[in-house]
């Protein structure tokens, strides 16, 4: 049925009212309609629209957009309409070629169509058009782009602001940091009266509407219409009354003044935090804010002021989340700490959080991310005090946290001094990442995968029901007489008079739309007059005649074509598009082909065809015949000009060909011909090959080929061609027939969405020199690229190498330069993925110049020294020296030289107090570099310290001590020079140096003399300064020692009673007595008790001269025959009041921690009562065991805190504990728990603690094996040790405690090993660890070599295998070479894993010889030698007159340049030995512990490199404590020397 469009809408907002003009060519053009959508405008093309058919529309219009430069624009757009309209994206100004900068995306699953603007810049500010096209009509939609140029001025934009006048924000999405700089308005509000334009020919007799009577489409209309349009639109709607329509709308958008813009559409907000959205006012900026936010809130969010769009962003939210979160760190002082997290997919950057600021790679930060962008890590270095905290992880809308906990360091010593950097490293989540990251690479690419193969199957799905539906049989026709249909798909057939003057296919599709023909016309006879006028320019001499116009079709139709304009026999299978096989047809191509095929007309008996100029290869079709009785091809049509692009395409090429009757006649073909070599390049080329067919009436012809056929190999060349495979099917008038196929049915595998990216290219930063990689993964393993470089192609003859294994591409770089540094680019199947490469050139040392430097330099005192390092890196570079972290300036003593290769720094009159480290710092764009050395100032030593503690002082002897000197000058002491005087005379007597032990012992005294002593330092560098003592007696008096301090028996308002304990020590005499003293608290005079001429006798004292309410402490004397003795220490302070009430019972009584041998109490204060319970003054604890009665009182004097810990319990036994408060008034009511308590630490599953767990080990056969792994667990585990899943042999000795567990094999063998494996069990879960163990030896060497020569110029070297490699699976083989022409040998072949290998490049004339070794873990064997190879060229004697000249002894005897020092490593540390060492010929290094060789034992890694001889103990435990010695040894001389390690706690 058809039926005629009314046009009642609007035009659309925006377009203004036409003129005549315009009018009368509009009404050529077509007809204009309104959209629903303000801003869109409709063109229909014809007059009357077929039933179910609609022109195109916009759902969502793309919205006006202002963007920053340098950011990204997109433009969105949904469209409907049927036929599906195909939608174009154009500007007003320049055009839209370049492809890197508009991307034009349409999104299949929301039928969301996008233009991308990439960096936009001043020049893609423009009006952008979106058209969608269908062959009825088309849309049209325009929307502005602002960009927003960076570093304006404020006042310019405010003066842009006031232009616009006082305007109010509607919607909002403000970003504070930018301010747009172009002209947001040139139309002032108030003139918008002044530009409304009146308009003729309104209809004054139309009645006025009141306001409410208004229709609601007018108020949609006008409330997006622009003010000049008002006066129309209000004419077209009949409202007259111009002042209520303003006012009325002035309160609708009042109402849509809370609403906040998102993709178009209003949302609610407010001024206050809790909703959703809110809008804040801060000064002049306005601030818009989401909560909460969730994957719907990503959108495109736009500002506009009076109606003036100010600001527009794309708020995306991503999908991240965290897979691996960060952890919580604990690191010492001067420790490096790692957060690392694992994420669920790819992000370049995450942010970084610290104490709520955010973190900058630097100094002090490394933030790295793997190659995969999966992995993020943060170091911190040199952790400090100040650096714990709280640290965040931020991706997207997802964060995580975890604390950070510095360590103080524990040793009291190291208080106050700078400690040194440790290099160990805290942190790490113990997971391994690369192992998760690949698992959620592989699931993200299983994913994408599943989503292809779904769309493959939908698309699969709709072809085959289409495909259903085509085949199905059609209606019969009712009509008769002429009849045709115009449009894209028109069909005529003669049922009259056998005159057809329907024009089929009236060709008027637009470029790029799409139409499917009908099977089956059906002509009524309301139609027939108007299809005459419409085609009364063809004629058509056929009796029957039906055709379908298939230049744009539809690629997923499948379907039986009828017949074009040229009568050609449609296929029934599915039609395919160019687009498949080869480049896509231009649309003045297309205009062209319509334009003849208009003139065309039809001249056949009888036929039936499809112009199929756009077919899809996966057709699989029937042809029947053309215009010019050509049968069709049974297989899928293709048209010349797609197969061969290389032939160009021309008219006029005439051909011979046999038509149904049999008789030959000339054709002209559009296009050139199909070429053999082109569809079937195995096919043979043929003229005369006939074949049977069946027409649309069932008769069986026969007809000859010209040329091959054309097979189905061209479209899947996996099928096997040849085969005859028969299908029925259903013809036109609906009758079932047979037709056999050539080749096999086109499988789905065609529909393939092309090669895609496995993983991108990922950026990447390379130190200059050194090599580079860049490499991608495809999905197809036979798919070629190409490397570009900043939009340039890169070759092999720059200097690249360019290399494929399957599906990887790689390219590499390999001395990077400063040139290489740019974007790179791979490209395959139109498909590519970008990264930057950084070429950086950091400072950098040279290793041997750094090794120099960081040796100590002594220098005396008042000398010079000089510290001199060289250094390469880019300029500009930074150079600062420091001396223990002071920056080092040029003054009188201190000069600073700077080159671009070096610095020195030159220190002239060094004293004793510039001792420390030297540090130079280089820095530059690229990086910092550090290097530390040490100065060391040598001078006389300082005196010796005091004061002098007497040991000991009889009448015989007088035993001295003192302290060393605060500063010993840089050299260690030697000796002490001491002198004595008696007091009374004066000469003084030398008692000689004594050793550098700090005390003396002179027995050469008289009983009753007084002697003083000088005391003087001896070192290297000279003698200190004298320490002179006091008078020292020898012989001197025995006082007692002091009393313990008095205790308070019971005080009142008059009276306090006190008992003390005699004196440990008397003095060898009788007690006489005692002398007691109080003092009242706040008070620095002590007051006697006593007369001190009358002692108290006895141990007790009732002290009566005290003030009721004052508090008082007291001490005592005691006395013999010598003298008084010191005071005792004070006793507590007691008030001189009557006794207190008993306390009540603690409170909230409650166990905080418990393990196997303590359990600790915390509790509350009981409350007072006045009368009742007074405060408090101490707590007794006990306990007692739940078979025992008795209770134990844990401490025996009262404690003061609420808390306490009670030890030595048994383990796993129950207890009932209770607490006592007690004061002076005695004790309180106990209280005790509720419950008993178990002796057992909380359950804890078992978990091993150590970070860096070896999981591979390789020893050497006949030392041992030790495997220690520490663990926490509760209760305590079982641990169990298996070796390859079995127990183990009873050689294997296994140590377990409470927290670790070591394995141990005395003499290791062979056989020994293998995988081994510890299992923690408990009543919480169980964990395990494995370690694999290599026992081998260092291999025997390879058997005779043999060599033989299979092609000129190569050598095939072959040996008999080592005996070693039937038991070592890790053995393989390492071949040198060396000819006559060089005297070294050089490795031709490594990592050989069988017994023959061929050498290149031999040139005759030359000796070769060649080496075979064994290889394996532990090392490499003794060479096997092979025969000489080839004879030495022989040329004519050089004589050469050499002059003689005395040989040179170089020779020298083993010595030390720099020694062993002492050391002193915390215990769990590494500990690193090293000295330096001399002779020629090279001496022999044997290191010793105790006096016992440690060269082979396997715990300690001895190392010699360049007279560099190393020790190295990875975990020093206290066992290490000892004299460690260096013997070095040739045939000139030994030398040693020799240090001590201490091991701290």
């Amino acid at each position: 049925m058809w039926k005629k469009s009314k046009v009642t809408d609007q035009t659309a907002t925006g377009q203004g009212g036409p003129s005549e003009a315009e009018q009368e060519e509009e009404k050529k053009a077509g007809i204009k309609k309104r959209s629903k959508v303000p801003g869109v405008m409709i063109t229909q093309f014809i007059e009357v629209l077929p039933e179910g058919k609609s022109t195109p529309d916009f759902l969502r219009k793309p919205i006006a957009l202002t963007i920053q430069e340098g950011k990204l624009a997109i433009f969105k757009a949904n469209v409907c309409g049927d036929p599906k309209p195909e939608v174009t994206w154009g500007r007003a100004k320049g055009d839209m070629s370049d492809t890197e900068t508009f991307q034009k995306k349409y999104d299949e699953a929301t039928g969301e169509y996008t233009l991308e603007i990439h960096r936009v810049s001043g020049e893609e500010a423009d009006t952008y058009k979106c058209y969608a096209i269908n062959e009825y009509g088309k849309a049209i939609c325009t929307a502005a782009l602002n960009v927003i140029e960076v570093g304006f001025k404020k006042k310019k934009a405010m003066e842009q602001l006031e232009d616009i006048g006082r305007g109010r924000v509607n919607q909002n999405f403000v970003r504070p940091c930018v301010r747009p700089s172009f002209v947001l308005g040139s139309v002032d509000p108030a003139e918008f009266r002044k530009l409304l334009r009146k308009r003729k020919g309104v209809d004054k007799e139309e009645a006025v509407k009141e306001p409410g009577e208004i229709d609601e489409k007018f108020w949609e209309i006008i409330m997006s219409a622009d003010r000049k349009d008002y006066e129309r639109i209000c004419a077209e709607f009949g409202v007259k009354d111009f002042r209520v329509m303003l006012k009325k709308l002035s309160e609708k958008k009042k109402e849509r003044q809370e609403e906040q813009a998102k993709d178009g559409v209003m949302i609610p907000y407010s001024d206050e935090e809790e909703m959703k959205h809110s809008l804040k006012t801060v000064g002049k900026k306005l601030i818009f804010s989401v909560r909460d936010l969730k994957a719907e809130d990503a959108g495109l969010y736009q500002v506009d002021v009076e109606e003036v769009n100010l600001f527009s962003t794309d708020f995306k939210i991503p999908t991240v989340d965290f897979i691996v979160k960060i952890q919580e760190v604990k690191a010492k002082e001067r420790e490096d700490a790692m957060f690392e997290c694992v994420l669920s997919h790819p992000w370049p950057r995450i942010k970084w959080m610290g104490k709520n600021a955010t973190l900058e790679e630097g100094e002090k930060y490394t933030i790295t991310v793997s190659e995969d962008k999966l992995i993020h890590r943060l170091l911190i270095k040199d952790c400090s005090q100040l650096d714990k905290g709280i640290y965040s992880a931020a991706a997207g809308i997802k964060t995580c946290s975890a604390w950070l906990i510095v360590e103080a360091d524990s040793d009291p010593a190291s208080h106050g001094k700078k400690k040194t950097r440790k290099t160990t490293q805290a942190g790490g989540t113990g997971l391994d990442l690369g192992k998760l990251a690949q698992e959620q690479q592989e699931k993200l690419a299983k994913e994408r995968q599943e989503q292809i193969d779904a769309a493959n199957k939908a698309r699969a799905e709709e072809e085959r029901l289409a495909r259903e539906a085509l085949l199905a049989p059609p209606p019969p026709d009712t009509g008769d007489g002429d009849s045709g249909e115009g449009g894209d798909s028109g069909e005529g057939k003669d049922t009259g008079d056998g005159k057809n003057k329907s024009k089929s296919g009236s060709n008027k599709s637009k470029d790029g739309g799409k139409s499917v023909g009908k099977s089956v016309g059906e002509t009524k006879d309301s139609e027939k007059e108007e299809d005459d006028k419409k085609n009364k320019k063809s004629t058509d001499d056929s009796d029957k005649c039906k055709g379908t116009s298939n230049y744009d079709i539809d690629p997923n139709a499948n379907g039986e074509g009828d017949g074009d304009s040229k009568g050609r026999k449609g296929h029934p299978g599915p039609l395919i598009p160019d687009a498949v096989i080869g480049s896509s047809l231009h649309n003045d191509a297309e205009k062209e082909r319509d334009d003849k095929y208009k003139k065309s007309t039809d001249v056949s008996d009888k036929g039936k065809g499809a112009s199929n100029n756009d077919i899809d290869p996966n057709a699989n079709g029937e042809g029947d015949g053309d215009s010019k009785g050509r049968k069709g091809h049974p297989g899928p049509l293709i048209p010349d000009t797609v197969i061969d692009p290389n032939v160009k395409s021309g008219t006029g090429e005439t051909e011979e060909y046999i038509d149904a009757a049999g008789m030959h006649s000339v054709r002209t073909r559009q296009g050139p011909l199909l070429k053999d070599t082109v569809i079937d390049p195995n096919g043979q080329s043929g003229t005369g090959e006939t074949e049977e067919y069946t027409d649309a009436s069932g008769k069986r012809s026969e007809s000859t080929r010209q040329g091959p056929l054309l097979k189905d190999t061209v479209i899947d060349p996996n099928a096997q061609s040849g085969t005859e495979e028969t299908e029925q099917y259903t013809d036109v008038s609906g009758k079932r027939s047979e037709r056999t196929r050539q080749g096999p049915l086109l499988k789905d595998t065609v529909i393939d969405p092309g090669v895609q990216f496995v993983s991108g290219l990922s950026n990447v930063h390379a130190l200059i020199g050194q090599p580079a990689e860049l490499m991608c993964k495809l999905s197809n393993d036979n798919c070629e690229g190409t490397w570009y470089r900043d939009s340039k192609k890169l070759t092999a003859d720059d200097g690249h190498i360019m290399s494929r294994d399957g599906a990887n591409h790689k390219l590499v770089i390999n001395r990077c330069q400063e040139e290489d540094s740019g974007k790179y680019r791979f490209e395959a199947d139109g498909r590519k993925t970008e990264a930057m490469l950084n070429v950086e050139d950091p400072p950098r040392f040279d290793p041997d110049d750094l090794s120099a430097f960081s040796q100590p330099v002594i220098v005396k005192v008042g000398n010079s020294t000089t510290f001199k390092l060289p250094f390469v890196g880019r300029e500009p570079m930074k150079i600062q020296w420091y001396r223990n972290g002071e920056e080092l300036l040029d003054d009188n003593t201190t000069k600073i030289e700077k080159s671009f290769t070096q610095s020195r720094l030159l220190l002239s009159k060094c004293q004793r107090k510039d001792t420390g480290e030297i540090k130079i710092k280089l820095k530059n764009e690229h990086g910092t570099m550090e290097a530390i050395s040490r100065l060391i100032v040598l001078d006389k030593p300082t005196a010796p310290q005091g004061p002098v503690e007497v040991l000991e002082s009889t009448a015989s002897c007088i035993h001295i001590k003192w302290r060393a000197p605060k500063d010993d000058g840089g050299c260690p002491v030697i000796n002490y020079n001491l002198e004595r005087q008696q007091v009374g005379r004066n000469t003084w007597k030398k008692l000689g140096d004594i050793p550098g032990v700090p005390e003396y012992k002179d027995n050469d005294v008289e009983h009753g003399r007084k002697y003083c002593y000088r005391i003087r330092v001896v070192t290297e560098e000279g003698v200190s300064e004298m320490m002179e003592t006091d008078d020292l007696t020898a012989g001197t008096l025995a006082f007692p020692s002091s009393p313990a301090p008095p205790k308070v028996a019971s005080a009142f308002n008059n009276c306090i009673n006190l008992t003390w304990s005699t004196p440990t020590d008397t003095g060898g005499s009788r007690i006489l007595g005692y002398n007691l003293e109080k003092r009242k608290k706040g008070s620095n005079l002590w007051s006697p008790v006593n007369p001190t001429d009358e002692p108290i006798q006895e141990k007790k004292r009732a002290v009566t001269d005290v003030v009721a309410g004052n508090e008082y402490e007291f001490r005592v004397y005691a006395i013999n025959v010598s003298g008084l003795s010191e005071p005792s220490s004070p006793s507590e302070f007691i008030f001189a009041k009557d006794p207190k009430n008993p306390p009540g019972k603690v409170e909230d009584l409650k166990v905080a921690d418990t393990s196997y041998t303590a359990l600790s109490l915390s509790w509350n204060k009981p409350t007072e009562e006045v009368g009742v319970q007074d405060e408090a003054k101490g707590y007794f604890i006990e306990v007692r065991q739940a078979e025992c009665i008795d209770w134990t009182r844990c401490n025996i004097t009262p404690i003061i805190l609420t808390t306490f810990t009670v030890k030595s319990l048994k383990a796993m036994a129950m207890y009932w504990i209770r607490v006592i408060a007690i004061n002076d008034g005695g004790e309180g009511v106990p209280q005790d728990l509720d419950n008993y308590i178990l002796a057992m630490p909380p359950p804890v599953r078992p978990c091993f603690t150590d970070n860096k767990m070896k999981s591979f080990m390789v020893v050497r056969a006949g030392n041992s094996v030790r495997i220690l792994l520490n663990f926490e667990a509760s209760p305590w585990p079982e641990v169990m040790w298996l070796k390859d899943d079995v127990p183990l042999l009873k050689r294997v000795n296994i140590s377990n405690s409470e927290s670790s567990s070591q394995l141990l094999i005395t003499s290791s063998e062979r056989s020994d090993s293998g995988i081994y494996t510890i299992v923690v069990k408990n009543l919480v879960g169980q964990e395990s660890f494995s370690v694999e163990v290599r026992v081998t030896d260092d291999p025997k060497p390879p058997g005779p070599v043999e060599l033989e020569e299979n092609v000129p110029g190569t050598v095939t070297v072959i040996w008999e295998p080592s005996p070693d490699e039937k038991r070592d699976d890790h053995l393989h083989y390492s071949v040198s070479k060396r000819d006559s022409t060089k005297g070294s040998w050089s490795t031709v072949a490594d990592r050989l894993f069988n017994n023959k290998f061929t050498a290149c490049n031999i040139m005759p004339g030359r000796e070769y010889h060649f080496r075979v070794y064994a290889k394996n873990d532990m090392g490499m064997s003794a060479p096997s030698e092979s025969p000489t190879w080839g004879s030495e060229r022989r040329k004519d004697t050089f004589v050469v007159n050499i002059p003689a000249y005395k040989t040179c002894d170089l020779r020298t005897a083993p010595a030390f340049l720099v020694p062993l020092r002492q050391h002193t490593a915390p215990k769990g540390y590494e500990c690193y030995m090293s000295c330096a060492i001399k002779g020629n010929p090279k001496p022999r290094v044997t290191w010793y512990r105790n006096n016992i060789s440690l060269n082979t034992n396997t715990n300690y890694l001895i190392t010699n490199i360049c007279g560099v001889c190393s020790l190295l103990i990875l975990r020093v435990t206290p066992k290490d404590w000892g004299e460690y010695s260096i013997q070095i040894e040739s045939s000139l001389g030994r030398a040693e020397s020799s240090t001590k390690l201490t091991v701290r706690e």
